[in-house]
C-alpha cells in the first residue's frame, strides 16, 4: 500500500509541474479533472479533515472585515511581515497571526519566513470590491442560515420546507421577511447578492440559452413586438449579453424588484428596457413573444412557483412562449454542486433544485405543456436546460 501512495504522490506532482494559473482549461474537462480529484481526496482524506475544509469560508469572511487582503492589494502584492500587515489592518496582532497561519494553510498566502507572508495570485482577487469578496460575504451570510437549519427541521419532524416565507434563513436571522425582502433593508447583503447573480453564476453555467437555442426560428422577427420579458433578470446582465453577441429584433425588457433595478448603472444597451416589478403582481407587459427566467423559478417551493407562473400565464397571447432556463439535477448520481445548492435553497427559501421530472409537473400543474427541453453541449456544473413550454 505504501508504494502504491508513494507512487501516485509521484504521479500527481508530475502532472501538477505540467500546470501552470494560466492554462487554458476547457470546462467539460476542468468539470471532469475536479470529479476525479473529489473521488481521490474522498478515498485518502480522514472524514475530520473533510468537515474542517468548511471552517474556510468562515476565517476569510473574518480576513476580509479586518481589511486583510486590501492590505496586500494595497502594497501591489508584496510582501508583508506580521508588524506591517498590523499597521494596515483592524484588531490585534494575535488574532491576525491566528488569520493568516489559516489562510496560510489553504495556499492563500506563503510563509516565506516566519511571521512573513507573500499572498498568492488568488488572494489578490479578495479586495474590497472584488467579485471574489462579495462572494464570500454572500456565502457567510448562507452559512448562518444553514447553521439552523437542523433545529428548523426537527422542529417539524424533519420535513420538506414548503414555505418561502418559513425557512431557517428567517430562524438564523429573527425576521418575519422572505429573504429578498431583507436583502432590500440590507444594501451591503443586497450588493454582495447582486454580483453574485452577475459573475458568480457565469463561471459555472457553461453555454448560454441563446448560444443553442434557435431564438430566431423560435421567436421570429417582429421588430415591433415585444420579443422578450427577463423576469428577474437582475440589473440586466443576461439580456444585455443577448442583445450584444445576437443583436435581435424586437424590444427586450428586463423585469425586477425596485431594489435591484435601481442600482443599474445606465446606460443599458439600446433596445432594452428596465421595469420594477414582482413576479406575483399582474404581469404589466401583455402579449410578448418570450416570457424568460434564468434561475428564478429554483429559488420559490412550488406554492409561490406556482402563483409566479399562473400571472405569466395570464399575460401570454396564443403564440407567446414560456422559457425556463435552469440547472437540473439527474435522478440518481447527482454532483457534489448541485446537491449543494440544493441544500443553499431549502435553508434560504425553503426551495429545492428540481429534477426534469419535478420541473415537467411544475410546469403541467402551472398548465404549460413543455415543447421541447433543450440541452447546452457545455453544461457546466449543472446541467443546463431550458425549458421551452406553451399554455394550454
Amino acid at each position: 500500500m505504501a508504494d502504491t501512495v508513494a507512487e501516485l504522490t509521484a504521479a500527481v506532482n508530475a502532472a501538477l509541474s505540467k500546470l501552470s494559473p494560466a492554462d487554458e482549461i476547457p470546462d467539460p474537462t476542468r468539470f471532469q479533472l475536479l470529479d476525479s480529484l473529489d473521488k481521490l481526496r474522498g478515498v485518502v482524506e480522514p472524514p475530520i479533515q473533510s468537515l474542517l475544509e468548511y471552517l474556510l469560508g468562515l476565517a476569510m469572511r473574518v480576513a476580509i472585515g479586518m481589511g486583510v487582503f486590501d492590505a496586500f492589494a494595497s502594497a501591489g502584492g508584496a510582501e508583508l511581515t506580521i508588524d506591517q500587515l498590523d499597521e494596515k489592518t483592524k484588531g490585534d496582532k494575535d488574532l491576525l497571526v491566528r488569520v493568516m497561519r489559516l489562510l496560510s494553510s489553504h495556499r492563500f498566502f506563503t510563509e516565506t519566513e516566519q511571521h512573513k507572508y507573500q499572498p498568492q495570485p488568488l488572494a489578490l482577487g479578495f479586495a474590497t470590491g472584488a467579485p471574489p469578496s462579495e462572494v464570500i460575504k454572500n456565502f457567510h451570510m448562507i452559512l448562518q442560515a444553514t447553521a439552523r437549519t437542523h433545529e428548523f427541521l426537527e422542529a417539524r419532524d424533519y420535513r420538506s420546507p414548503d414555505d418561502a416565507y418559513d425557512t431557517p434563513f428567517q430562524l438564523a436571522y429573527g425576521t418575519k421577511l422572505h429573504h429578498f425582502e431583507w436583502l432590500a433593508q440590507n444594501p451591503e447583503e443586497q450588493h454582495a447578492f447582486n454580483t453574485v447573480m452577475e459573475t458568480g453564476n457565469r463561471a459555472v453555467e457553461g453555454e448560454q440559452w441563446y448560444d443553442f437555442y434557435p431564438f430566431e426560428e423560435r421567436l421570429g422577427k417582429d421588430a415591433d413586438r415585444v420579443l422578450l420579458v427577463d423576469i428577474g433578470g437582475g440589473k440586466g446582465h443576461d439580456i444585455a449579453r443577448f442583445k450584444e453577441k445576437k443583436n435581435p429584433a424586437g424590444r427586450l425588457i428586463v423585469q425586477d424588484l425596485p431594489e435591484v433595478i435601481s442600482n443599474i448603472q445606465p446606460p443599458l444597451a439600446q433596445g432594452i428596457e428596465a421595469l420594477s416589478y414582482s413576479m406575483f403582481d399582474v404581469q404589466p407587459v401583455r402579449g410578448a413573444k418570450a416570457y424568460y427566467m434564468r434561475t428564478v423559478l429554483h429559488d420559490w417551493p412550488d406554492k409561490q412557483a406556482l402563483q409566479a407562473l399562473q400571472r405569466i400565464r395570464d399575460a401570454m397571447a396564443e403564440d407567446s412562449v414560456l422559457l425556463i432556463n435552469e440547472n437540473t439535477l439527474p435522478e440518481t448520481g447527482v454532483p457534489k454542486f448541485n446537491t449543494s445548492v440544493d441544500l443553499i435553497m431549502m435553508s434560504t427559501f425553503s426551495s429545492l433544485e428540481r429534477t426534469d421530472k419535478q420541473w415537467l409537473s411544475l410546469l403541467e400543474r402551472a398548465q404549460f405543456k413543455v415543447v421541447k427541453v433543450w440541452r447546452a453541449d457545455d453544461q457546466g456544473a449543472g446541467a443546463n436546460a431550458l425549458f421551452e413550454a406553451v399554455p394550454v
